[in-house]
This record gives structure tokens, C-alpha cells and sequence, in this order.
């Protein structure tokens, strides 16, 4: 979590493609050493580089898919790729949730963690491949690592719309992802055999799947305010959902949450990246993120210590009055904003 606005600056100031290889290698590497690790130490050193290693990509990956359409005019498409890119990792978590079950199954729990950190490096000798983008619009320089992070920054806070939509959809994420902590003590809970465990997330997997890749004719179709309040929703539905019913048959509220956490990607990164200068992309990005972080590292501890103190019908209700409580406030900020605000690409048209 701390490093990621100093990941996100590492990528506006050297490059996206820099920080998209050093971070998927060192990703590799944390996965293997965790599948391999036989003590605590190595197993404390591994999470640490995993945690550096997603901040490395976590906003540079977006950016860089951004600012290389930006290069050949196709910025327009850019909700529609990068919704196919959030399609192919779901398809990538139905494969590795149901194929890493059963080879843990037949085998053992580390096997198939070592064959994920394989897969990792073969995505590693892909983004060396890569051609760095343009990172600098007409008008902007190249800032000091440190300049340029204090400016992401005062874009960031200082465009309300901006600021309320980061805000918004932190809060709405982080506790809709805080609640996924709880699927395996709630499969546990209903009896459900280890095994089986990949199998149940499969059909939100799927949602996601289908959210992700349709997100560009969703929004046209929906509206991106109604869209907007259509997410926290959908979350609070599958809080008070679990929170209602005590049976195995309650799991079916889980793709809810899980297809909106899905197209909220798009969503957010495109509505983001119409508003911020490229120079600072991957760092405002990155500043999301750390909001996002901000929110879960609260979120889940705090559901799971409820869950294990008095049970996880409670943890699920706490999660749904959380998000009554600090959504609406948010949300009518953000649509103050959002209807009086002014995009960058209106602000070039109108220089004269």
C-alpha cells in the first residue's frame, strides 16, 4: 500500500514499460519463493516483493494502454480494450481457480503456486517486448521524480470530480472486495468439501467475464451516473443478500458484487484518464489504488475479526451499513462535480 504512489511516480518519470517489467519479475519471483518457502522469514520476504511487484503495475498497466492509443488517435476505444483485457484475467481466475483446486487436490498446495510464478515469467519476456508510449502531451516537461509526484497530487485533490469519483468508488471496492475474505469461512462454514472451494466463484468469474467485455456498449446503454450509482447498489445487494440468509444457496449473491467490481475497471480508468494530464497518468492512477488500498486494509480485518467474534451473518450486515452510511454523502459530491466540471480535452479545444 505505501508504495504505490512512489510505483506509480517510478512510471510517469521512467517509463510505463520499465515499471510493467520490473514489476511483473519481481512478481514471478515472490510466487515461486512462496510456493517454495519453508519458513516464515521467506514467506514474509515473499509477500513484501509481491506486495512492490502489483504497485509496479498497479497504474502503469492502464496508463500504458491509454497513452499508446493516445499515441495513434484511438483513445476512444480505449473502455472497450481495456474492458477486453479485464475479460481475459477473469477467464485467467475461472481456469486458475478450477484447474489450482483440483491440481491441489492431487497433488499438493505448492505445486500449483510454482507453475502460477512460471506463468508470471513467461508475461515477463512479454513485456520486454513492449514499445514505450508517448508520456507527454503538447506543453508538458519532464518533471523530477519528486516534482512530478506533488503534482499528481495536486491534480488529483484539486479537480473535484476527480477527487470524488477516486473517493466513491474506493469506498464502494474496497468493502465489496473486503467482503471476499469471507467466501472460504462462509464455504467452510456450510460444509463445503476444499476441493470444491474453486468451483463457486466460477459464475461470477463468468459475469465478470461477459461485464468486462461488453463494458463499452453497458455504459452507452445504462449511462454513466446511473451506472455509477447502479455499483454501490449492487454491492450493498450482496451484503444484505448474505447477511439474510444463512444457507450455501446465499454464495449466489457474490457474482453481483464480483460482475460490478469487473466493469467498474473500465469505467473508472477511462472516466480518470479523460480528466488527468499523461505526464502524471500512472501516479494519479496509483493514487486510486492507494485509496482503494486504504479502504480494504480496514475493511478486511475488520469483517473477518466480526466474522470469528460473533459470525459472518454479522460481518455481512456491518459490511452493508458501512457502505449505507458512507455512500450517499459521496455520491452526491460527486454528482455536484461531475455536472459542472470542465475535461481537459474541452480546456485544450478552448486555449486559445
Amino acid at each position: 500500500m505505501l508504495m504505490e504512489v512512489p510505483t506509480g511516480a517510478i512510471a510517469d518519470r521512467w517509463g510505463r514499460k520499465v515499471s510493467l517489467s520490473y514489476g511483473v519479475a519481481a512478481n514471478a519471483v515472490a510466487v515461486v519463493v512462496f510456493g517454495i518457502a519453508g519458513n516464515y522469514g521467506l514467506l514474509l520476504a515473499s509477500y513484501m516483493v509481491w506486495a512492490v511487484a502489483w504497485t509496479l503495475y498497479s497504474g502503469a498497466d492502464s496508463a500504458f494502454i491509454y497513452d499508446s492509443l493516445r499515441a495513434v488517435k484511438r483513445e476512444g476505444e480505449y473502455t472497450k480494450i481495456w474492458g477486453r483485457v479485464r475479460a481475459i484475467q477473469a477467464v485467467g481466475a475461472v481456469l486458475g481457480l478450477g484447474l489450482g483446486a483440483q491440481l491441489a487436490e492431487l497433488t499438493n498446495l505448492w505445486l500449483p503456486i510454482v507453475a502460477s510464478g512460471g506463468l508470471m515469467a513467461i508475461a515477463w519476456l512479454v513485456s520486454i517486448t513492449f514499445k514505450e508510449p508517448p508520456r507527454f502531451e503538447d506543453g508538458e516537461e519532464q518533471l523530477s521524480y519528486i516534482d512530478g509526484a506533488k503534482q499528481a497530487f495536486r491534480v488529483a485533490f484539486g479537480k473535484p470530480s476527480v477527487r470524488m469519483m477516486m473517493l466513491l468508488m474506493a469506498t464502494v471496492m474496497g468493502i465489496g472486495v473486503g467482503m471476499q475474505i469471507l467466501q472460504q469461512p462462509f464455504l467452510s462454514h456450510h460444509e463445503v468439501n476444499y476441493g470444491n472451494f474453486g468451483w463457486f466463484p466460477m459464475p461470477g468469474q463468468a459475469l465478470s467475464f461477459f461485464a468486462a467485455l461488453l463494458a463499452v456498449r453497458i455504459i452507452s446503454v445504462v449511462g454513466l451516473v446511473r451506472l455509477v450509482v447502479l455499483i454501490p447498489v449492487a454491492v450493498m445487494t450482496t451484503a444484505v443478500g448474505l447477511g439474510a440468509v444463512d444457507h450455501v444457496a446465499a454464495f449466489l449473491f457474490y457474482p453481483i458484487s464480483t460482475m460490478m467490481y469487473a466493469l467498474s475497471f473500465p469505467l473508472i480508468s477511462d472516466y480518470l484518464n479523460q480528466r488527468i494530464p499523461s505526464a502524471q497518468r500512472a501516479t494519479i492512477l496509483s493514487i486510486h489504488s492507494l485509496l482503494f488500498s486504504l479502504v480494504l486494509v480496514i475493511a478486511e480485518p475488520v469483517l473477518g475479526w466480526i466474522g470469528d467474534e460473533t459470525s459472518l451473518l454479522i460481518a455481512y450486515r456491518t459490511a452493508a451499513i458501512a457502505i449505507a452510511v458512507t455512500v450517499p454523502p459521496l455520491l452526491i459530491f460527486w454528482l455536484r462535480a461531475h455536472r459542472s466540471e470542465t475535461l481537459i480535452t474541452e480546456e485544450v479545444v478552448r486555449t486559445p
